[in-house]
């Protein structure tokens, strides 16, 4: 067992810990802000309240882990002899009694709190998820089903919370010993039961992208980036892994372990979870530094491409096109598809397809021109959307969008006058 000075090192470190993992999370959240805001206007999608409300949440997650260690000195109602039991039972006066009682207390709300984060995000994911599989009929029922799991097994998370130990106030009490479910640091049944939804969970969504981007036809190099962007869950799951043994092991000698690896498994999901908005913009960010550089103004397409997870038909320019500029990274956000475009000189565009088997419809191909260039642009369906890239919210046209579309960082799209009135036209090439 540790002597009180290296447990109070211990708490320092992870006090410093808490507040540095906190400060980057709202680093990344303020870049995935960011690239929302300017790529896609200021209209708040329900993912985007979700990240809110998870912020809101991991913050308070992090208070309560702080208070554990700076204010209860990392105590609660376990790792107590018999002996120690009566002879505060004698003395409920006793600071350490407070501190105790306290500490169970605050551990209770940190583990609801912990789950309530993690299932934010998983929302966020099926809001998401349902999003980028527009078109993908198999794909698509995967998700449909996933916005009941979700919720459900946040449900019997809570149940088991709150049904583990009854009467509920037992889970602070000192003496007599009360029995393991109701010693909230290191309740048995309470942190399997986590780890196992969480998982499975986690297995759950990571099913939804992954077969559609193995299915896609694109170069293995970028179906790799994005395969290992949407398997974030297998860090996460690890870290849940290592919670779980960690207060299984170590909490009955160290109550704070609950509350060490529950901060760390939130900010890990936290970072992934954002990570398909903050990653485009890092990465455009580098390009273009290391660009600066080479002294290239005009850097090109290069890798900055999206990549669209069904098929649809290659067309050609029937105009000129205006000198190439760097479109950005796909970013996926208000209408997420995984869209291909390649563009060819002389104003020839060509799609870099990526069928698959289960997309319900082929989209219609309209003529969507730029500010300052033109880009590829796909619509399909017949429900309205609205289209923003580079700040601007809305179409100049009354034109009916649908589930398929480009998503680029830069620039803003508006529909031609023939596309407004319905007329399918080409594919304007950059």
């Amino acid at each position: 067992m540790a002597t009180p000075e290296e447990q109070q090192a211990a708490a320092n470190s992870f006090i410093q810990e808490v507040w540095g993992l906190q400060g980057v999370a709202y680093l990344v959240v303020g870049l995935r802000y960011y690239s929302q805001f300017t790529s896609f206007g200021r209209r708040l999608q329900w993912d985007d309240i979700l990240m809110l409300l998870a912020t809101i949440t991991y913050t308070a997650e992090s208070v309560a882990a702080y208070y554990v260690v700076a204010y209860w000195k990392a105590l609660a109602n376990n790792g107590i002899t018999p002996e120690q039991r009566e002879a505060l039972r004698r003395n409920p006066d006793s600071p350490e009694w407070e501190l105790r009682i306290n500490g169970s207390k605050t551990h209770v709300i940190g583990l609801i709190l912990y789950m309530t984060l993690l299932w934010l995000l998983k929302g966020y994911w099926i809001v998401y998820y349902n999003r980028l599989t527009e078109g993908v009929s198999s794909a698509k029922r995967v998700a449909y089903w996933g916005a009941y799991i979700v919720p459900i097994t946040y449900v019997s998370c809570l149940l088991v919370a709150f049904l583990k130990c009854i009467p509920f106030e037992k889970q602070w009490q000192i003496d007599p010993e009360p029995p393991n479910s109701c010693m909230p640091a290191i309740t048995y049944i309470q942190t399997i039961y986590v780890m196992a939804m969480n998982t499975i969970t986690d297995f759950y969504l990571m099913a939804i992208p992954l077969p559609m981007v193995w299915r896609a036809r694109m170069p293995w190099r970028k179906k790799l980036v994005i395969m290992v962007m949407f398997s974030g869950a297998f860090l996460e799951m690890a870290f849940g892994i290592l919670r779980a043994v960690s207060i299984l092991t170590k909490g009955n000698t160290d109550p704070a372990q609950s509350g060490y690896w529950s901060v760390r498994e939130s900010f890990v999901s936290f970072v992934l979870t954002n990570m398909p908005m903050v990653y485009p913009l890092v990465k455009r960010f580098i390009e273009k530094s290391v660009s600066s550089s080479k002294g290239n103004s005009r850097p090109g397409l290069g890798d900055s491409q999206g990549y669209r997870l069904e098929s649809f038909k290659n067309k050609s320019a029937s105009r000129p096109r205006p000198d190439e500029r760097d479109l950005g990274d796909t970013v996926w956000g208000s209408k997420e598809h995984i869209v291909a475009t390649e563009t060819i000189d002389k104003g020839q565009s060509s799609g870099d397809d990526a069928s698959l088997p289960g997309s319900d419809r082929a989209p219609n191909s309209y003529n969507t021109r730029m500010r300052g260039t033109t880009t590829t642009g796909a619509i399909g369906g017949n429900s309205s959307a609205v289209a923003s890239f580079g700040g601007a919210k809305n179409w100049r046209h009354g034109a009916k969008a649908g589930d398929q579309i480009i998503v680029t960082n830069e620039y803003t799209v508006r529909v031609d006058e023939e596309a407004a009135s319905g007329t399918p036209g080409r594919y304007a090439g950059r």
